[in-house]
């Protein structure tokens, strides 16, 4: 079996939140740097990036024995919550949005659920969020710097390419309001 490209504490995290959030009924999908590690990214995620539907993150949050509330800032606002599992922190995100110098990006969960992709991580298939999500964020908050390192990670030998498409579809998405 190969080796995970998870560390250990951050792979027992994972085990234990796809066993509480599939118990809760819950879909959801894994983001930032543990997703990108699953996807074959070069990444050492401390922490866990959840995303759900904004109807499920009152049931997602109790299955992780959170509160949950709306956090905004930085151009980006959603409902949160935060939890340990594992001794891993857990971000769980839901109704997230993005607004800046390149226009708004609207709650793109339906999206990114489509476009998800699985990978197997103990024993059990998980979603992947979109990187391109990601890409399509930092494009509408005028993140350069961050885009560029996100490009440049997709680089790496072993992750796949940011799928243009994605980008592409999501900019065009009915909430959206990107400067083109």
């Amino acid at each position: 079996m190969p080796a995970s490209p998870l560390p250990p504490r951050p792979l027992a995290a994972l085990c234990a939140l796809a066993d509480r959030l599939s118990a809760a009924g819950v879909e959801w999908l894994l983001a930032g740097s543990a997703g990108r590690a699953l996807l074959g990214y070069r990444a050492r995620p401390a922490d866990l990036d959840v995303e759900v539907a904004a109807g499920d993150i009152s049931a997602a949050s109790r299955a992780l024995g959170a509160g949950h509330r709306r956090e905004t800032g930085g151009g980006r606002t959603s409902l949160r919550a935060h939890a340990r599992l594992a001794g891993v922190a857990i971000d769980l995100t839901a109704a997230f949005e993005v607004e800046g110098a390149g226009g708004r990006l609207g709650d793109g969960f339906a999206l990114q659920r489509r476009w998800a992709e699985p990978r197997a991580a103990c024993g059990r298939t998980i979603l992947v969020a979109p990187v391109e999500e990601t890409a399509a964020r930092l494009m509408v908050l005028g993140d350069r710097a961050a885009l560029a390192h996100l490009v440049a990670q997709a680089a790496d030998a072993g992750a796949p390419p940011i799928r243009p498409g994605y980008v592409s579809e999501r900019l065009a998405w009915p909430t959206a309001t990107a400067a083109r």
